[in-house]
């Protein structure tokens, strides 16, 4: 009876422990999209947008209620038709309603589009062209592919405490230096707030990659470049440039940083943490100065204010790579790159690293001939999270191993991916993380099999291809264990040959309602869909 009890407690402990994420509402079965891109978004007024964007046809989208009830299905087809060559730069919530802004090759001129959708009917309010850059020609197109000269681009930052946001053009083949990157800020109603270029420091620099920018306030977008010359264009001077643009401003105020002196920037990512006051920059970097140099994750804590850089760290997931080896074998070392980085709210932060291996492989054919293929991995994941001085104060360790058909992310792949929406391909999609930053708990979650919580403790694990066998798992990161224990998002299916698999890359948490919305794949006898998911974690 002692041992009956003793069982049934610690059964208890387990379950309240590692309770799974309560769901709220399950939305009707639809047929799943495929191709395009989608996202799903939560407003102020309750309701929930899920929209696909195809390429070929427009907008597809569906809108729920504050009861999670579908009331609109509505499909929109702006004027511009089929996007050839096109790119979600952003969508987000304004005065109640949904704003994409849409980026496309128009006549081999790079445009950007904005679409203004009803909260509500989900009807098309507005549709215009807001920017456009330089028409690109074969040349360009050389000095792109061979001269590693960055594409022309456009960025989207939203203001996440207004309903301001600002948009950068960064015209890569301007031939005026102090015109190659233009920033504008927009208000809530969609008008210029200000417009300036970023000029080149005393005009001693070629040449200016964009890095990110974040919105400090109502009045304030701070700006970050990497401003360099070559050997052939006047030296080897490079530095790191802070621009600020305030509202109402004709020009930007341009502040040379003491940090890149040696160092070459690769990319990265720039949030404003509003407890420290600070912008927090996290860099994949090199030393430019040496031939074959190996990158490195810089850490770069910044005030805005006195436009001085406070503190650099080298970081890197020191724990993370003992669990590895000590799974794995000495010779597995943890080589995972930045993705994304999350502020707290009490002000610490975390950085989500993720290994990318590029596979190659060479193949033969019967008259002699040959080809290559390259595919990528996506595998173990790990986190740190750092105080407010930026000092390490615990690291996980999570294994997965996902292998991708289409898809090729670059480092940050994830933070570039936030605020817009996921690409749809060929069911890489279901082959990303998302992490959830809850109100008391830090959640990581992603598909997987069954089978692989056992496997990586025996330093094995299967190599996630198709996702037919695949479940939501979900990791809670606390205390001191390094390697955290996983659970079903939905619990464990009855059968052995039903599943859960979910689309966590275009999920939504809103962290002051503690809503987390999602879509599962659901099979309803000979009926197969997904439906969206309303979840408290």
């Amino acid at each position: 009876m002692k041992k009956m009890l003793f069982f049934l407690g610690l059964t208890l402990c387990h379950a309240i422990t590692f309770a799974q994420f309560k769901t709220i509402a399950e939305g009707p079965v639809f047929v799943e999209p495929e191709d395009g891109f989608a996202r799903i978004l939560q407003l102020k007024n309750g309701n929930t947008m899920f929209v696909v964007i195809s390429l070929k046809s427009g907008l597809d989208i569906k809108i729920y209620d504050a009861k999670h009830k579908q009331k609109t299905a509505r499909h929109l087809g702006p004027k511009f038709g089929k996007l050839k060559s096109g790119q979600i730069e952003a969508i987000f919530e304004s005065n109640g309603n949904a704003v994409f802004l849409i980026s496309e090759m128009d006549n081999k001129t790079p445009v950007l589009y904005r679409l203004i959708v009803d909260g509500v009917s989900g009807t098309l309010k507005k549709e215009e062209t807001i920017a456009e850059l330089l028409p690109l020609s074969m040349k360009h197109g050389y000095a792109m592919a061979f001269g590693k000269v960055p594409p022309p681009s456009f960025y989207v930052k939203k203001d996440p405490l207004t309903d301001n946001y600002a948009v950068a053009l960064f015209n890569s083949f301007e031939s005026d230096r102090n015109k190659r990157i233009e920033v504008i800020m927009f208000g809530p109603d969609h008008n210029e707030l200000s417009r300036a270029y970023y000029k080149s420091p005393e005009d001693k620099y070629k040449y200016m990659k964009y890095i990110d920018m974040a919105i400090i306030d109502a009045q304030t977008v701070d700006i970050l470049a990497y401003a360099y010359n070559t050997r052939t264009s006047g030296g080897d001077e490079n530095t790191l440039v802070l621009a600020e643009l305030k509202k109402g401003a004709g020009e930007v105020g341009l502040y040379e940083l003491e940090f890149a002196r040696n160092l070459e920037i690769d990319r990265g990512v720039v949030k404003y943490n509003p407890i420290t006051k600070q912008l927090i920059m996290l860099a994949f970097v090199a030393e430019s100065d040496k031939r074959n140099a190996k990158y490195f994750t810089s850490l770069v804590l910044i005030d805005p204010a006195r436009k001085k850089v406070d503190a650099v760290n080298a970081v890197y997931p020191h724990k993370a790579n003992e669990k590895s080896q000590e799974l794995f074998g000495r010779r597995n070392e943890f080589e995972g790159k930045p993705q994304n980085f999350f502020i707290n709210p009490d002000g610490t932060f975390s950085v989500v690293y993720e290994e990318l291996e590029i596979i190659t492989r060479q193949y033969s054919t019967a008259v002699g001939g040959g080809y290559a293929s390259s595919n990528t991995e996506l595998k173990h994941i790990a986190v740190s999270t750092f105080d407010l001085k930026g000092k390490e104060i615990n690291c996980y360790f999570i294994p997965k191993e996902h292998f991708l058909m289409q898809m090729d992310p670059r480092t940050f792949y994830h933070a570039h991916r936030e605020g817009t929406a996921a690409r749809l391909a060929a069911g890489d999609q279901f082959k990303s993380f998302a992490y959830v930053n809850g109100k008391d708990k830090i959640y990581v979650l992603f598909n997987d099999v069954e089978e692989n919580e056992k496997r990586a403790l025996k330093g094995k694990l299967t190599n996630i291809k198709g996702v037919s066998e695949c479940d939501g798992f979900y990791y809670t990161l606390e205390g001191n264990n390094t390697l955290p224990p996983r659970e079903f998002l939905f619990g464990k299916p009855e059968k052995d040959r039903d599943h859960n698999l979910v689309l966590f890359a275009v999920s939504d948490y809103d962290q002051e309602k503690n809503v987390y919305v999602t879509l599962k794949l659901s099979v309803e006898g000979n009926r197969k869909g997904v439906r969206l998911v309303w979840m408290e974690p």
